[in-house]
């Protein structure tokens, strides 16, 4: 669980480093860092999967997977303007869920 937290730091910290570096040196590689996120989006909800199997569907994660299908739910029924801030809120959720688990872990 450990080295997950650790993949879940790097894939979560590399896209916003270089969408920022993008917008600061003015260069494409915000486009590299937007495409990124869809990694991102896509460990997050493998893992998720994974952690809700692992512990018999504990709620918390159960929360994260609905949090997920209610995202894409609301991406294809309304504007994109009405669900943009979903995604980070989500990729938030699991990091602390993912960081509260390596600490168990480690306990």
């Amino acid at each position: 669980m450990k080295n997950i937290n650790r993949m879940n730091y790097f894939i979560t910290g590399i896209p916003p480093i270089l969408l920022l570096a993008g917008w600061l040196f003015a260069s494409s590689v915000w486009m590299i860092g937007a495409l990124l996120t869809m990694v991102t989006g896509a460990f997050h909800i493998v893992v998720g999967i994974g952690l809700c199997i692992e512990t018999n569907g504990k709620p918390i994660y159960l929360i994260y997977l609905l949090g997920v299908a209610l995202f894409f739910i609301l991406w294809i029924i309304t504007n994109w303007e009405n669900v943009v801030y979903m995604p980070p809120i989500l990729a938030t959720y699991m990091s602390v869920l993912l960081f509260i688990k390596a600490k168990l872990e480690k306990l």
